[in-house]
């Protein structure tokens, strides 16, 4: 995979990296506009056949130039293009302007923007603002882009979605809401953070046949995980392994009433790979876990905590938060894995209990939820989702952890490299358990892979884990719960 594949830059990294290819290619930028264009054009029709007409709307920078253009190719293909601008082509200038005047001498119908104006084309295309808006839309701009997504018309947005930032993810007040986003050059972070998917809908990305090397001195936002990082991982086993090889996991939690996400930590760490699994849960657990699933073997712990130290110093990985619960008996659990000098995982009420007394650690992955995350750094749940990246990098830096922050397109990181991303999992997966089972893949991956990175152990997993809930969720998203992800671990462990 290239490198403009691999990553997602910020805006002003787009732009460098789009500046630097026109000096050192020989390039023009309305050449590149051009590109985008026809990679838009060519695209939408692959993917609508049967399209007729299409209605671009405008603004005035080079985003109003690919909508232009994306009209003229329409028109020379024999379609109906009709353009309406938001602001005065008189005012367009350099290739914006080269754009409009060839879409002009084709003959095209273009006019300008009115409050009923009557969206009558099978595409509509979205040209209006591009990567460069600092401010709020605001005035016919507004109007406009809140006309567009209340019809019941397909929408496209060329490079991003006319009102999202490029950057965060936010809304400049209100921005387009696309079925597909197509995007240029590189790809951006905003449009896979805060309100960025729900309005890029799918994104289709062209690096529009940019030399790599003009890629390599740009500094990415994170790196999206895909199956080389699995497959550098998952090697064959050798054939002489035997299970103490593959590592002993602890699961510790399963309070009254919540022995089931111990169960399905335990599980998910075994069905990882993991050699042994242990857990340590209320003594009314052990006979249900282990009637469900015999290979795990359960010890009760009442609130003496009589013979675990043994058990805690012997294993090779500990996941603590699985319905810990944060009772005076979760709170005794707690301290006692604290001395433990194993490798961690932390999870759910574990977080919660470290939340109270932050500490920092070497060897510990934290996995936090959006509201796990703000009790970490003593922020809301909306600051933490309004800048996912920076909430991030201050969990890393406070606790000094590797950390995955679960969500939509996940991201895990740890101190000084880039950031991961898991582009993949899907809404079904928003049901309880599913944190579960994450925790005891990375434990159980952790146990076999324990030289390799803390932060590609925990990449792995989650890009696992989402894989999982997307092959799971291919007869539908609504009433997909953990469980169903078991049956889909094996062949994605094995590649």
């Amino acid at each position: 995979m290239n490198i403009s594949e691999k990553f997602i830059f910020p805006a002003k990294e787009v732009s460098s990296i789009d500046s630097l290819a026109i000096n050192d290619e020989n390039l023009s930028g309305f050449i590149l506009m051009k590109r985008a264009a026809e990679f838009s054009f060519d695209s939408t029709l692959k993917k609508y056949p049967n399209t007729k007409s299409f209605l671009v709307f405008c603004g005035i920078g080079n985003n109003a130039g690919d909508g232009y253009l994306f009209a003229s190719h329409a028109i020379k293909k024999g379609l109906s293009a009709s353009v309406v601008y938001l602001a005065s082509p008189k005012n367009l200038k350099g290739d914006a302007l080269k754009a409009f005047v060839e879409l002009k001498t084709l003959g095209a119908k273009v006019i300008p923007w009115t409050k009923d104006y009557d969206f009558d084309a099978d595409i509509i295309v979205d040209a209006i603002f591009g990567i460069g808006l600092n401010r709020i839309v605001e005035g016919d701009y507004l109007e406009c882009i809140k006309a567009i997504n209340e019809i019941k018309k397909t929408v496209i947005a060329l490079d991003i979605p006319s009102g999202l930032c490029a950057n965060t993810g936010q809304q400049k007040e209100v921005a387009i809401k696309a079925e597909i986003t197509f995007t240029f050059v590189g790809k951006k972070i905003g449009m896979y953070l805060e309100s960025g998917p729900d309005c890029c809908g799918q994104v289709c990305f062209s690096n529009l046949l940019i030399q790599e090397k003009n890629f390599q001195t740009a500094k990415p936002s994170v790196e999206i995980v895909n199956d080389a990082l699995r497959n550098k991982i998952l090697r064959k086993r050798s054939k002489t392994s035997h299970k103490g090889n593959y590592g002993h996991v602890l699961i510790v939690g399963g309070n009254n009433g919540m022995g089931g996400a111990a169960r399905i930590a335990a599980e998910a760490a075994i069905r990882s790979g993991a050699g042994l699994v242990s857990v340590i849960t209320r003594p009314e657990n052990v006979n249900l876990i282990t009637r469900l699933r015999p290979e795990i073997m359960c010890h009760a712990a009442d609130h003496k905590l009589r013979n675990l130290k043994e058990l805690i110093e012997k294993v090779d990985v500990i996941a603590i938060g699985p319905g810990l619960g944060i009772d005076d008996w979760a709170h005794q659990l707690y301290a006692e894995i604290m001395t433990s000098e194993q490798p961690l995982i932390m999870d759910a009420d574990a977080l919660n209990i470290l939340s109270l007394d932050p500490i920092q650690r070497g060897n510990w992955i934290l996995t936090p939820h959006p509201g796990e995350a703000a009790k970490l750094i003593s922020k809301s749940t909306t600051q933490i989702q309004s800048d996912r990246l920076t909430s991030l990098e201050e969990i890393i830096n406070q606790y000094q952890a590797t950390v995955i922050l679960k969500g939509n397109n996940t991201l895990v990181g740890n101190i000084n490299r880039i950031p991961y991303m898991i582009n993949a999992g899907n809404p079904g997966m928003a049901s309880a358990g599913m944190g579960d089972l994450l925790t005891g893949l990375t434990a159980g991956l952790m146990a076999q892979y324990s030289n390799h990175d803390y932060c590609q152990i925990a990449a792995l997993a989650a890009f696992i884990h989402a894989k999982a809930g997307d092959q799971a969720a291919l007869n539908g998203q609504r009433g997909l719960i953990a469980t169903d992800l078991l049956c889909e671990l094996r062949a994605l462990l094995n590649p």
